[in-house]
């Protein structure tokens, strides 16, 4: 592998927009293999193996001894991957930190430790060159007041670089989950020290535009004036009169072209040559492509107390609903609500999309034109929970009353809930999305005394150990009776403990997934439990088991590079649809990317394929859905999040390398299922 001269901390002089022939060897003691990595330097760059995706397996490239490396001068640093597997997609992820672990200066000068990362999925013996932002202190540290999420780092002090797989979901061992070349690392671009916030004082503010959009930045598809609302809406229209849903569909979305199967009027299941798949009410078989949040506006951002920080003026609640705003002026009405909604159903035609994702507006799916998939309970508020913890008390009564009718209560209250009971474009239900599984037992424990889940385990031990004394031989604790247990909050850490508490909270997590099926089933047989959304496939053995048993497809939310590695002995082998995925970038004037970062938006188009691909070519896989339809605020949602993850953007303007990868898999994604083979065309 080369560096460029371009690197700092070497004592050469950075070369604006060019790189130096030459470059700089790496020596050996400067490449670090990590956690069971295999690692060789040729004279081709650098041959990265790894059986296993632990957090720290892979390479760590330190920089020479006593120094850091200094990026401070470029806007990227950039390295050549190519995938060396013949038959296995991969994944990897490139990661850059400055600062101490133990710093606390928020300075530019002496900033906390910080890491940023990009990411790339590579189809076999594809190669593609995974770029990272630079996000300089110099840049992006906002004056005082000024919102900054971009988590600058101090880029003339790099620690390391290393290259890893982030999240790890995969089998502890398999062999050749990294097989891969890394070449030509380099810097690219030079630092827009021209744009810097730093210094800048009260010339940054404001830094939002009237539109939502960052004032201080320039890119191709953002808005400037009212008129160029319209004019890319008049563009747009005419777009999508010009271009149908793909001809392979049939009305649901559904393979027009391949067997016919039984038609139940409903959604179901069926292993088809190996392979799960949807099936439409027509008996054809259906692959789920969604969006989430498909609604007019959502996340508007508040102006209170930031007043400073807007080109327009704050309204008296604060509320800044900018796309909200953009919409009335792009349909020039009020109400443009109808219209909005006509137009998102020519949307997913067009862009290839046959679902309506999760969190979206009835609106769309009254249309009665795409099918959809509805969320019964995002955590009900008015279940019983347990203290503290993203979890129910499954052993409360009113739980039992309200999830094993949660959706006739639902349909009583809502016309779409109604509606959905019957209509054949309703694939099934989700219920609840990313659970707190792993700390019920914490939720327990420190429960009071009258916490029916807390009551259900004592009765448990009561009925385990009969007496106070043998209890706390077992867990090696001190309780005077079986009411100081009830009254304690303390969480033992013996074997013991672990072992009763593994028991009940499988018992725990098995009541919850039957309450859950019963809650839908007992009002709707023929519609599909969708399951809960889980956060990622590490999941323990008992909420495993306990899907695989209850629930029809299992969701799951999982922000990767690549899914196409998932054991396929996951959650029993049964269907899996992918609930939540994305990727951002920083090209589009947002302070942060997602959290799967990418170069650009030509190779976030390509990150969406190649994970599609992956998913395509499992066999569990039933569909995968993006979140989310728009970008967040440019300040940040409610708790903050502010990514760069749309089909849109705040101004509701289409990306055209999205909708151009998404539409090429709409067209070709059930003969590509069928092939089964890792292909980089989607034809």
């Amino acid at each position: 592998m080369r560096l460029s001269r371009t690197w700092i901390s070497t004592a050469l002089v950075f070369c604006t927009g060019c790189l130096l022939a030459g470059g700089l060897e790496l020596s050996k003691d400067q490449l670090e293999a990590r956690y069971r990595a295999k690692v060789e330097q040729t004279a081709d760059g650098i041959l990265l193996k790894s059986d296993t995706a632990e957090w720290d397996a892979g390479l760590r490239i330190n920089p020479p001894k006593g120094q850091k490396f200094d990026f401070s001068g470029a806007e990227y640093l950039a390295v050549d991957v190519e995938n060396l597997s013949k038959d296995r997609q991969m994944r990897l992820t490139m990661h850059i930190t400055s600062g101490g672990k133990d710093k606390a200066s928020t300075s530019h000068v002496d900033l906390p430790h910080r890491e940023v990362n990009t990411g790339v999925g590579l189809n076999p013996g594809e190669k593609r060159t995974m770029r990272l932002y630079l996000p300089h202190a110099a840049l992006f540290t906002a004056p005082e007041g000024g919102r900054n999420i971009k988590r600058p780092l101090d880029t003339s002090k790099i620690n390391s670089i290393e290259f890893k797989m982030q999240w790890p979901f995969e089998p502890h061992q398999v062999k050749g989950l990294i097989d891969c070349r890394l070449s030509n690392l380099r810097l690219e671009g030079e630092a827009e020290t021209d744009k810097k916030v730093t210094g800048m004082g009260d010339k940054y503010f404001p830094f939002i535009d009237v539109y939502g959009q960052y004032k201080h930045g320039e890119w191709p598809e953002k808005i400037h004036s009212d008129a160029d609302l319209t004019k890319e809406h008049q563009r747009e229209l005419a777009e999508l009169a010009a271009t149908p849903a793909p001809s392979t569909w049939d009305r649901f979305g559904g393979w027009a072209e391949g067997p016919q199967l039984e038609a139940t009027g409903n959604f179901r299941t069926e292993k088809y040559n190996g392979k799960w798949f949807l099936v439409d009410p027509e008996g054809r078989l259906f692959w789920s492509t969604g969006i989430d949040v498909l609604q007019a506006h959502t996340d508007a951002t508040t102006g209170r107390g930031h007043e400073k920080w807007f080109e327009g003026k704050v309204p008296a609640d604060g509320v800044m609903p900018f796309t909200h705003w953009n919409l009335q002026k792009k349909y020039g009405k009020g109400r443009y609500e109808d219209d909005f909604y006509d137009t998102m159903s020519r949307r997913l035609k067009a862009w290839g999309i046959n679902t309506i994702g999760n969190w979206s507006k009835s609106n769309i799916m009254l249309k009665g034109e795409q099918p959809y998939t509805m969320q019964l309970a995002d955590f009900a508020r008015n279940f019983p929970r347990l203290p503290n913890v993203k979890f129910y008390d499954v052993f409360d009564p009113a739980f039992e009353a309200k999830m094993g009718n949660i959706l006739r209560d639902r349909a009583k209250e809502d016309e779409m809930t109604r509606k959905s009971i019957d209509d054949p474009m309703c694939i099934g239900y989700f219920i609840d999305n990313e659970l707190q599984f792993g700390r019920i037992m914490e939720g327990v424990m420190k429960a009071k005394a009258d916490q029916p889940a807390k009551q259900e385990f004592i009765k448990d031990l009561k009925a385990k150990y009969q007496k106070i004394g043998d209890l706390n031989k077992a867990w090696e604790t001190d309780y005077k009776d079986w009411k100081q247990l009830a009254d304690g909050d303390t969480v033992p850490k013996s074997a013991g403990y672990k072992k009763d508490a593994n028991e009940f909270n499988a018992k725990m997590i098995d009541r919850y997934f039957e309450l859950c099926s019963k809650g839908i089933k007992s009002a709707a047989p023929h519609r599909l439990y969708l399951g809960c959304r889980f956060v990622g496939f590490r999941q323990s053995k008992e909420c495993q088991e306990s899907a695989a048993k209850y629930c029809d497809v299992v969701s799951v939310n999982t922000y990767h590079n690549s899914v196409a590695n998932v054991d396929p002995k996951s959650f029993g082998g049964k269907p899996i649809l992918i609930g939540e995925f994305h990727f951002g970038t920083y090209d589009r004037g947002m302070f942060s990317a997602s959290l799967c970062p990418v170069g650009d938006q030509q190779e976030r188009a390509t990150s969406y394929q190649r994970y599609v691909q992956g998913a395509l070519v499992h066999p569990n896989m039933i569909g995968a859905h993006w979140f989310q339809f728009r970008d967040q605020p440019l300040t940040g949602r409610w708790d903050g999040e502010g990514y760069q993850i749309g089909f849109v953007d705040v101004a509701d303007t289409p990306y055209p390398e999205m909708i151009k990868a998404s539409r090429e898999v709409g067209e070709n994604m059930y003969t590509y299922r069928m092939n089964g083979k890792l292909n980089n065309s989607m034809k």
